[in-house]
């Protein structure tokens, strides 16, 4: 046998071992939680970057008439009117490719091209164009030097026009196979316009007396309408089908100098003499148009020449003589800005990566822009955005859309409100019974009953989430919809039902109530239950038909403008509640049952009942173990994934109706992270949600853990 001093210094040494290891695995376990906090932070924070230029060396060139940049933005497209179309490589400058073919030069006018190489050409004899440019590259080649440039050309009709203010080029349509165009145009009398596809142009004169002072004018998408401004500051809008007729005027306040579209081409910028930059649109109403200004920019330095917009998002360049510019639409946002002398002519890459600008003297500046996050701001994501095709701000979560020019709204309220409010609806079903339950068990039940609830209660926390949200889903959701009159008045027939019951009671034998009574009382809820439901099922249609019309989700859209979703706020409060409920009771009675027995016996000794004795002494003794136990509950439905993503619809709306869905941030996450490119926007968003998922338990459990403390002080004298 071992002698005593060795045994106490071996275990000595064990002791001091367990605890350098118990504390490696606490350092770890926080190293762990904060390395996890850092990454998801990492990710979240390029969406609080700005944008980034950087100047590139200046070349010099013959004038041009007009600029465009090939998707890459590694090749330039230059108009010149005494030379035609020419394509330089960049940043080096060297020449690709001189286009000899084409009209007739010296050109008169030729167009600003657009972001897709479209542009219009009056040659020298008057006679009309239509080009666009193209670029073909090898497969996987990166080398410029191996791009072939091309311009397509069509038209070649004798125009009779002094100058062109709009063109727009119509898909083809119907048997048609090649595009048709609107165009707009200066005539020796007037505004003209025509529409042409084949044949000779028929020009037709516009007449109308608020366009005397036209000085910009632009086509629509569809080329059914078209914007015009004026030199008195004022913008109209026109329906050009049949008859030209004027739809709506705003006031601009300043002399329009420049027109042009953000992707999608719905939403139309004005430019002004005085630098002024503003946007606005025209939303299709049952009796015409509302037209809005919806969009204002920082003023520019001198009178507004022209934009060019991205075809990747809602970013546009702008510029005047003196100054060039890059702003985002929707959150207002001036990405770049450079001061530069006598500027002409400018383009922007259609990924909005690169910015070009020519002098009246030919010199080309260049630029590069990475804003790789343009579209978030803290306005985006907190407050009310004014977005196309909307007719005031609203807080929207909609990450993806049907057409490449649309726009990602990516507010996070709408995923905050989501989570509030399935939140509040599943602690509403699951704290009164969760709590109340383990203060019966506790302190009323019968010890043998008390032995069966508990257990019971307890398995049902080892049910899956996913199991739960599948019920309530496909189960539960829709036999509420068939009953929802049913679970309505069931807690009023029960209580009719138990007030029935209850005189019932005092009739039974002493022997009979001393051993089914005290401890027991749960038990004759069942019947009270079972005919409660008996009633409902016998009285519940009649109800409906008599005082809900037959029909209450036809009550309800008819009577108070609701809409009645099948999978809603209550179906998520049932089956989240269901998985809450466990772990406040179980929390919640160990708490109860913890307190000493001496202070309920000298409660009952003083002459309280056990009622007053449970709500007086026990109930404050065990509240901090209670308060622990309603915020880890608490905790579980922030934080609940699978039962939202289920058993409601995933809709981002903002309303506390009962009746309709919502979406958490939780699963938010899961059902967007599939979809969300990596180090995209949407990717970056996601954790974001996270960070602020993660923020917000830490949070709550920290303020937990204070009152926690604050009550366990307060009530540690008992």
């Amino acid at each position: 046998m071992a002698p005593i001093p060795s045994i106490q210094a071996r275990a000595r040494r064990t002791d001091r071992l367990m605890t350098w290891i118990i504390t490696l695995g606490g350092f770890l376990i926080i190293a762990a939680v904060l390395g996890i906090l850092v990454f998801i932070g990492r990710e979240a924070l390029p969406l609080a970057r700005s944008g980034k230029s950087r100047n590139q060396a200046s070349l010099q060139m013959a004038p041009a008439v007009g600029l465009v940049a090939e998707e890459s933005g590694k090749v330039l497209g230059v108009l010149r009117a005494e030379s035609g179309v020419a394509c330089v490589a960049l940043p080096s400058g060297s020449p690709l490719a001189t286009l000899e073919d084409g009209p007739a030069r010296p050109w008169k006018q030729a167009t600003e091209p657009s972001s897709k190489g479209e542009f219009t050409v009056l040659d020298r004899d008057g006679k009309l164009f239509f080009g666009r440019l193209n670029w073909e590259k090898p497969s996987g080649d990166p080398d410029t030097t191996h791009w072939t440039p091309s311009v397509e050309w069509s038209g070649g009709l004798s125009a009779t026009v002094d100058s062109l203010l709009a063109v727009r080029a119509l898909a083809p349509s119907g048997m048609a196979t090649q595009s048709s165009y609107r165009l707009l145009a200066k005539g020796r009398e007037g505004l003209v316009w025509t529409e042409w596809s084949e044949g000779t142009l028929v020009w037709k004169a516009l007449s109308l007396p608020e366009l005397q002072d036209t000085t910009q004018a632009i086509w629509s998408a569809d080329g059914t309408h078209l914007w015009i401004g004026t030199r008195s500051g004022n913008l109209h809008y026109l329906n050009m089908e049949g008859e030209a007729s004027l739809q709506g005027s705003l006031s601009f306040g300043d002399s329009i100098t420049a027109l042009g579209f953000v992707l999608g081409q719905n939403s139309l910028l004005v430019g002004g003499e005085g630098g002024k930059l503003s946007a606005c649109q025209a939303l299709k109403k049952e009796n015409g148009f509302l037209l809005q200004w919806f969009h204002t920019f920082e003023k520019l330095n001198g009178s507004v020449m022209g934009f060019k917009a991205s075809m990747r998002d809602k970013r546009f360049l702008a510029w005047s003589t003196s100054q060039i510019v890059v702003d985002h639409l929707t959150t207002e946002k001036r990405l770049f800005s450079a001061a530069v002398q006598d500027i002409r002519h400018a383009a922007l890459s259609p990924r909005g990566e690169y910015i070009y600008a020519s002098s009246g003297s030919g010199e080309l500046r260049s630029w590069t822009l990475d804003a790789p996050h343009p579209e978030i701001s803290a306005n985006i994501l907190w407050g009310k955005v004014h977005y196309e095709g909307y007719e005031k701000p609203e807080q929207v979560w909609q990450s993806s859309g049907g057409t490449d020019d649309f726009e990602p709204k990516l507010s996070l309220m709408p995923l905050v409100f989501g989570t509030l409010k399935g939140t509040l609806f599943a602690m509403l079903f699951a704290l009164p019974l969760a709590l109340f339950g383990a203060l019966y068990t506790s302190q009323f039940a019968h010890p043998r009953l008390r032995n069966l609830i508990k257990p019971a209660v307890e398995i049902m926390a080892a049910l899956p989430s996913v199991v739960l949200g599948f019920l309530a889903g496909l189960v539960l959701a829709p036999l509420l919809e068939r009953s929802a009159i049913h679970v309505v008045l069931l807690p009023f027939f029960a209580l009719m039902a138990a007030c029935i019951v209850a005189p019932l009671w005092t009739r039974m034998p002493k022997g009979f109530r001393q051993g089914w009574g005290q401890g027991r009382e749960v038990l004759w809820l069942i019947p009270a239950i079972f005919i409660g439901f008996g009633l409902c099922v016998v009285l519940a249609p009649a109800f409906e038909r008599i005082f809900l019309g037959g029909d209450f989700r036809v009550w309800l859209l008819a009577k108070h403008s609701i809409t009645y979703d099948q999978r809603n706020a209550i179906v998520v409060g049932f089956a989240m509640g269901f998985a809450v409920i466990p772990i406040i009771f179980s929390v919640s009675e160990d708490a109860l049952s913890s307190v000493p027995k001496g202070l309920t016996s000298a409660s009952l000794a003083c002459g309280a009942s056990p009622w007053q004795t449970a709500w007086r002494v026990v109930v404050p003794t065990a509240s901090p173990g209670i308060f622990s136990a309603v915020m880890v509950g608490l905790g579980r439905a922030i934080g609940e994934t699978m039962i939202v993503l289920m058993a409601t619809g995933n809709t981002p709306l903002m309303d506390w109706s009962p009746f309709n869905g919502m979406r958490t941030l939780a699963a938010n996450i899961a059902v967007e992270a599939p979809e969300a490119p990596v180090h995209g926007t949407l990717y970056r968003v996601l954790f974001l949600t996270a960070l602020l998922l993660f923020a917000l338990t830490f949070i709550l459990n920290t303020g937990a853990e204070v009152i926690r403390q604050h009550l366990r002080k307060r009530y540690e004298t008992y």
